[in-house]
């Protein structure tokens, strides 16, 4: 019996993933593990065949699909060997561009987006701090309005994408309440914002996790997420 689930669209989508993956990723990943990250021109390779905004805008460069499209995507993705490629990928597609392509204003998507669907900037998200991985509540770092600046101070840890990333969604307390907090965009080379380390793992090599400090970093007013 036929489902939804086994309709043409989602069998071309699954065979255009093995494709990529047998040409583009699993004669290269052994060498991706040793070097720590998924080269950015891979990523750029993907965005431009429209697999890194399945379910975003047509406007923004998105192929305006549901749910079950991106189900059928992450399953078809999981069957590369690298598993490091793999978390790289969907962290991008599902974890930190969401962040934009739900809250983000029209000027914030026109900005952004069409150069995350495309690859040419790859996100992430920065969630977990040293003391605070789970309980997003007990995040300590901090965002100051003054004037036309939002002032982010903190540490943030475990985030995935965080040594190569150029756009990073950054949680930030803006009260002493509990759920006093935002989302704020902030690019690479901003200013009080960097890398403070990459971390080693033992497994998943060529995903790339940092350690981010956030410095007396000062941001625009609308960068505020949302």
């Amino acid at each position: 019996m036929t489902t939804i689930y086994d309709c043409p669209e989602h069998e071309l989508l699954r065979d255009q993933v093995a494709r990529f993956i047998a040409r583009e990723v699993e004669p290269h990943g052994t060498k991706w593990e040793d070097a720590g990250m998924v080269p950015r021109d891979v990523l750029r390779r993907m965005g431009q065949a429209g697999l890194l905004g399945l379910m975003y805008d047509e406007a923004y460069g998105g192929g305006e699909g549901d749910a079950l499209t991106n189900l059928v995507f992450a399953e078809a993705l999981s069957q590369s060997t690298f598993a490091g490629f793999i978390i790289t990928v969907l962290v991008h597609t599902d974890m930190a561009s969401p962040h934009l392509h739900h809250a983000g204003s029209a000027e914030q998507k026109a900005k952004y987006l069409p150069r995350v669907t495309a690859g040419e900037m790859i996100t992430a998200v920065g969630i977990s701090e040293p003391g605070a991985g789970s309980d997003v509540a007990g995040i300590r770092t901090s965002a100051r309005r003054e004037g036309d600046e939002w002032v982010l101070n903190g540490t943030k840890m475990f985030t995935t994408n965080g040594v190569h990333a150029d756009l990073y969604f950054i949680a930030a307390k803006t009260g002493p309440g509990r759920r006093d907090m935002s989302m704020f965009i902030v690019e690479k080379g901003t200013p009080g914002f960097s890398v403070g380390r990459a971390l080693k793992k033992s497994g998943w090599m060529s995903s790339d996790t940092a350690e981010l400090i956030l410095d007396n970093c000062r941001i625009p007013v609308g960068n505020l997420l949302g």
